[in-house]
């Protein structure tokens, strides 16, 4: 190869070095641009849940609470005896369709609702049921209060994970997206469908709050 055929090849690698460091500089600054916008979402979302927490709170609106049923000593049953787990209030949260907030404005998945007791029997083993029975009654709430609880096919122990980076990944967290004006968005099973967070929390607390009042 000669001299010149040399300095064409060094000539093009530094082009193509040059354009491969403009693309990802540009892709750095959008991504950061982006992150950035996430973050003001998130930022305004957490407001949002933390304003509407605070008018139901103040409001006196009824929560519904969050049971966990505790292990029993597996041992202790293999020697025959009928053991209930310790049933405790680990939370107390407003339901608000799509998600459940509590008393610090912090969102969780929503849970199916039941009462504490229910119509059908929670063993088929008559000493097991009783046992059951006294356990969740322990709690101090009425038979017919409403629950949520922490086992199941949706777990309610850990808060929705809020995250910016995650809008920036999938372009939604969870059920929260953003609008082209960096709005925060409550999103329906379609991606392309939402509605403002703000206008969608506003109507919710309110409606909590007049059942609240017309009890």
């Amino acid at each position: 190869m000669s001299d010149f055929d040399d300095l064409v090849s060094a000539e093009r690698n530094r082009i193509d070095q040059q354009q491969a460091a403009a693309r990802a500089a540009s892709e750095s600054a959008r991504q950061y641009g982006e992150l950035s916008e996430w973050q003001q979402v998130v930022a305004r979302i957490r407001e949002l849940l933390a304003a509407s927490a605070r008018h139901l709170r103040d409001a006196g609106a009824p929560t519904i609470p969050v049971l966990e049923m505790g292990k029993v000593n597996q041992r202790l049953e293999l020697w025959g005896m009928v053991l209930a787990g310790r049933v405790s209030i680990i939370d107390r949260r407003w339901p608000l369709r799509p998600f459940a907030l509590n008393a610090e404005g912090v969102a969780y998945p929503m849970g199916r609702r039941e009462p504490l007791i229910p119509a059908y029997p929670l063993s088929e083993s008559p000493p097991l049921n009783k046992k059951l029975r006294k356990a969740r009654l322990r709690t101090g709430l009425a038979p017919d209060q409403e629950v949520m609880w922490t086992g199941g096919a949706t777990p309610l122990r850990d808060p929705l994970p809020i995250d910016p980076a995650m809008g920036l990944e999938t372009g939604r967290i969870g059920c929260f997206g953003k609008g082209e004006d960096g709005t925060p968005l409550l999103l329906s099973g379609d991606p392309g469908v939402g509605e403002p967070l703000d206008a969608f929390l506003a109507k919710e607390v309110a409606r909590r709050i007049a059942e609240n009042g017309a009890r």
